[in-house]
């Protein structure tokens, strides 16, 4: 037999809610959800440090080796791009520990710290210690 006033009293309730209200109350937790998350987000974004490295200065002084190393063309090619794959590791490694990376030569005025010799020794590290890139 089926029960016809269970029925009945469960249809009137859905009836009843106001889908205004719903919709307004799923938005304001969204809002507040929202914020929260925005909030964490401007925090660590304010923790950041600024930094920059003198990229062409790197880059120069190993060009500058590579050039009077006298090694074939095929094989400077493969160390110049084995340097610039270590060069971009290393400011993305700096990236990843929560510091915004510039580029020195960009950087009108101000009292940022210079990593352009922490990056130069990582990316001699990366390389396997190459005795010329170490200049």
């Amino acid at each position: 037999m089926k029960n016809i006033l269970a029925t009945s009293n469960l249809r009137r309730r859905l009836a009843s809610i106001n889908l205004t209200a719903v919709v307004l109350g799923v938005g304001m937790i969204g809002q507040v959800l929202w914020g929260v998350w925005t909030t964490d987000k401007l925090l660590t974004l304010e923790k950041r440090e600024v930094v920059t490295v003198q990229l062409s200065r790197i880059m120069g002084d190993f060009i500058e080796a590579e050039a009077r190393a006298g090694r074939p063309p095929e094989e400077t090619k493969m160390r110049v791009q084995a340097y610039l794959k270590a060069v971009e590791a290393s400011v993305q490694q700096l990236g990843r520990e929560g510091r915004t990376v510039l580029v020195a030569e960009a950087v009108v005025a101000g009292s940022t710290p210079d990593l352009t010799q922490s990056v130069r020794a990582d990316v001699v590290r990366r390389m396997g210690a190459i005795p010329d890139a170490a200049r």
